[in-house]
């Protein structure tokens, strides 16, 4: 997402005080061509990706006399306008993108995780395999708080499930926590 090149910018409106000076030093510092105009808005904005916004209008994108009029359809703007969007579709949108980055990593934390587990799991079966330290080995995976639903999910070959019922098998206490995830 973060590639992707911004496809317009959302600015709060009332500008802030350091907003507006930051507008008005590039509007007094420069004749208001459409690219020092898109600098200007980029200055102040939020960069936007990702997705159309659906155009309510069109605004020039230099000022005629200090005079900006803003037309609904193309065909009455200027050649040089820049299409507008609603506040509230562009807020919308960033929400979107917001929950989007919110689900992202969560699903990475639950892979980190299950690949944490499996790693750590798989180190205590090579300690009853290697070493026949079927106390040691449960000792070391009952600190790991691996449940019983995430041994499941990890599919273990034969030699590490077998190694794994030694473990569990070792002490009084099992070392996988009954139930759902930790």
């Amino acid at each position: 997402m973060t590639d992707q090149k911004p496809t317009g910018v959302f600015i709060r409106l009332p500008l802030s005080g350091e907003e507006a000076s930051t507008m008005r030093d590039h509007i007094m510092s420069q004749i208001l061509t459409t690219d020092a105009l898109e600098h200007t808005l980029h200055a102040i904005g939020t960069p936007i990706t990702g997705g159309k916004l659906k155009i309510v209008g069109y605004a020039p994108s230099h000022l005629e006399g200090g005079l900006c009029a803003i037309f609904r359809k193309k065909s009455d703007a200027l050649k040089s306008s820049i299409p507008l969007a609603r506040q509230s579709d562009a807020q919308a949108k960033i929400a979107a993108l917001e929950a989007e980055v919110v689900r992202l990593r969560e699903a990475l934390d639950a892979s980190k995780r299950k690949n944490f587990n499996a790693g750590y799991l798989i180190a205590c079966c090579n300690i009853y395999n290697m070493h026949n330290e079927e106390g040691i080995a449960a000792d070391i995976l009952r600190e790991a708080g691996i449940a019983e639903a995430e041994v499941k999910a990890l599919d273990l070959n034969e030699y590490d499930a077998e190694a794994l019922a030694a473990i569990r098998g070792a002490g009084n206490d099992d070392p996988i926590l009954k139930g759902g995830a930790a």
